[in-house]
């Protein structure tokens, strides 16, 4: 076994000494490299001057001061050689975030590098004077910029255009001072696609961190259109952009835009699409209404693409729906099932599509959702399954066809999962709310324990079933009475269910619980240090003090409860 271990490591030494590539100038430190360094970086001979600079940056790379040699290097940049002169551009680059003081000891070799005959040496030397990010740089960079954006070259442009972005983010108000957003919307207007791009990026940024608003135009956006098709997927991505920062006053230009932007829907990278889509929507109010019924139906084929995509597009998508329904209200409505939640897919999407399917169902959709909500009780992640037990609650609420089977869904959930068994009395509790017929707290207590859950949530739903309902529910009295005589133990929420429910009781049968009443109020008075629950039980005692009789009492207590709606649930904590 070693023999074959020492002939392994034989055949990988023997394979990266042959392909050792930039390896071996990571070696240890001999001691006199320093003055070799020295002399072969003046030395005549470009292969020696380049081996040199590589063992400076590997050196760099590692941690070891090499700053002694930074004159030396700066000389190389004068060289004719590219692959030098990036090297040596690195050199610099590193040594200036390090060293700054003495970044400006090269700035000289830019400003002339910047002058050079080859688009690729105007466009490097741009590039890494707005990369040192050192002030006193900064102020010899703005002419070569400037020069950078008119050039004859669409390389040197589009490296201006995202050394704008440099200088906007480095320094914000030199930006505006020196009206280099007027020299930025020059590049946005290039006849090149790339440049184009790039610029519509660096908009995109100044317009969400800058003070001021790059306001699109007309003829802006008409040159942008035209060039779309030429760019690559993330030109178009940052033109499409911008583009949804315009906003035409007429019906025939809205119109106009969306038919020359409808096509990136059919693009296979989901940013464009998404992109196309904001567009759209954002100049929909001002399109004919069977225009936007038309532009719907695209938008839903590409949206039924997007879906079948990985698990961060189809999360993206789901977030961006709740949205579109706004100005949408019918997409993906007959579409469900590109929606259901598969057992692949991760948490956070699962949920977002069970949030979704709750906001697209319509009572016509409502008993296949509740189908596809069966299913999902069966897996394994106990997250996702007590927010499948909150939605069908939700589901009920919105859609009241098919509250009974919702209700009847649940017993069997909690019949065949009796974990979930706090979640259950929560929605049940919910559907209550609004369906008081559906009342499941007496199948809850006597099959499957409800009135001993230690959950906090479940005991607060159990007390508030108890005082709206304890009539119907054997041994309702005594169930209660046990969280009476334990009133202290329990949590502070618990403590104010069990003050409204008795204070509900008292309502209804005055002589009866009057005493049960003075106990509650006397105990929590007295004994409890939280000021809301002692508050309220002191407010309820001086309402009953002044004698304002039953009825105004329970005028007080029930007072005017706003409808209960799927989507105020949602919003509950």
């Amino acid at each position: 076994m070693e023999a074959l271990i020492r002939k392994a490591e034989e055949k990988l030494r023997k394979t990266l000494k042959r392909g050792a590539g930039g390896t071996k100038y990571f070696g240890t430190m001999r001691r006199g490299e320093t003055a070799e360094l020295h002399q072969d970086l003046n030395s005549s001979e470009v292969p020696r001057q380049r081996s040199a600079v590589k063992r400076i940056i590997a050196s760099i790379t590692m941690g070891r001061d090499v700053s002694m040699l930074f004159v030396d290097v700066v000389k190389l940049g004068q060289t004719t050689n590219l692959e030098l002169k990036k090297l040596v551009y690195l050199y610099i680059l590193n040594m200036a975030r390090l060293q700054p003081d003495k970044a400006l000891l090269a700035v000289n070799t830019f400003l002339q590098d910047c002058s050079n005959t080859s688009p690729l040496v105007r466009g490097l030397a741009v590039r890494t004077m707005l990369c040192i990010r050192v002030d006193d740089v900064l102020e010899y960079t703005l002419e070569p910029l400037r020069r950078a954006v008119v050039d004859s070259d669409p390389y040197v442009r589009k490296t201006a255009a995202i050394g704008l972005g440099k200088l906007f983010h480095h320094n914000m108000d030199l930006f505006y001072d020196q009206k280099f957003a007027n020299e930025l919307i020059k590049l946005l207007k290039d006849p090149n696609p790339s440049v184009s791009g790039n610029a519509a990026a660096i908009v995109a940024e100044v317009n969400d961190y800058g003070p001021l608003v790059i306001e699109m135009k007309v003829e802006w956006m008409n040159r942008m259109l035209l060039q779309l098709a030429e760019c690559n997927e993330w030109g178009q991505q940052y033109i499409l952009e911008v583009l949804a920062t315009y906003r035409p006053q007429e019906q025939e230009a809205a119109e106009e835009l969306v038919s020359r932007v409808i096509s990136r829907l059919n693009h296979t990278n989901p940013a464009v699409v998404m992109g196309g889509i904001k567009v759209i929507a954002n100049v929909a109010n001002k399109c004919d209404p069977n225009s936007v019924e038309r532009f719907t139906s695209r938008i839903n084929s590409a949206i039924l693409t997007l879906a079948h995509s990985d698990a961060e597009t189809v999360f993206v998508l789901c977030k961006n729906i709740h949205a579109l329904l706004v100005i949408f209200p019918n997409i993906m409505r007959s579409n469900l099932d590109a929606f259901y939640v598969r057992f692949n897919d991760p948490t956070y999407v699962k949920l977002e599509k069970l949030y979704l399917l709750l906001k697209l169902v319509t009572p016509s959709t409502a008993p296949d959702v509740i189908k596809e909500f069966t299913e999902y009780s069966t897996e394994v992640d106990q997250r996702f399954v007590e927010e499948v037990v909150r939605t069908i609650a939700s589901l009920a609420i919105k859609v009241e066809s098919v509250a009974p089977e919702c209700a009847d869904l649940l017993m069997q959930l909690v019949e065949l999962r009796p974990e979930l068994l706090p979640e259950v009395i929560t929605a049940a509790k919910n559907i209550v709310r609004k369906y008081p017929e559906l009342l499941l707290l007496d199948p809850l207590i006597k099959d499957f324990g409800a009135d001993n859950v230690v959950e906090e949530e479940a005991k607060v739903s159990l007390i508030w079933m108890l005082g709206e309902y304890c009539d119907y529910v054997e041994n309702g009295d005594a169930i209660l009475q046990r969280f009476i005589d334990s009133l202290m133990s329990h949590e502070t929420s618990v403590q104010l269910a069990v003050l409204s429910a008795v204070i509900k009781m008292f309502i209804r049968e005055p002589q009866k619980m009057q005493p049960t009443l003075n106990s509650v109020l006397e105990t929590i008075t007295q004994q409890s240090t939280d000021p809301d629950v002692r508050d309220r039980a002191f407010a309820y005692w001086r309402l009953l003090s002044k004698g304002i009789g039953v009825s105004s009492m329970k005028a007080i207590v029930h007072g005017q409860t706003p409808p209960l709606t799927w989507t105020t649930l949602l919003a509950m904590p």
